[in-house]
């Protein structure tokens, strides 16, 4: 027989017991929506930062994004980023700590925000370079530069 301190008991069990599958207020309402990466360009000293069409980035796949461009092998690093035309604080992408240099074929992830460091290339011969912008995963999206 179940008496009335049993039922407090077992409701309080119960709603401890809930509470823990439910998510968290706070996290819901900080959740973000994917960013909108179909207009963003490569923008580096080759072309004066500019976001020109020529740069901009077309989607070749649903989740990557390329350019090819021509760069001089002249043994000078190139300084670039890819951000959109307005350098949005969340479209701005490079690095997160001072400027890295990127090897040809290799992958990095980018650091999309207003304080992200230059992204750097030295191409070792001159020709034509892909540039090829992985979103995959919305959040930490990738680059990697290919020889063609």
């Amino acid at each position: 027989m179940m008496f009335k301190k049993d039922f407090v008991l077992v409701g309080t069990m119960a709603l401890l017991l809930t509470g823990c599958a439910t998510p968290n207020v706070e996290d819901i309402f900080t959740q973000q929506p994917d960013k909108d990466y179909s207009n963003m360009y490569l923008r580096g000293v080759f072309n004066w930062w500019e976001a020109s069409d020529a740069f901009k980035l077309r989607s070749v796949s649903l989740d990557e994004y390329a350019v090819v461009i021509e760069l001089i092998a002249d043994g000078q690093p190139y300084d670039f980023k890819v951000a959109d035309s307005g350098w949005a604080n969340d479209l701005n992408c490079g690095v997160e700590y001072g400027q890295q240099t990127l090897k040809l074929d290799d992958t990095i992830e980018l650091y999309c925000a207003a304080d992200s460091a230059n992204l750097q290339f030295t191409p070792s011969e001159t020709g034509n370079y892909r540039f090829v912008f992985d979103v995959s995963d919305n959040d930490e999206p990738e680059l990697t530069i290919i020889k063609i």
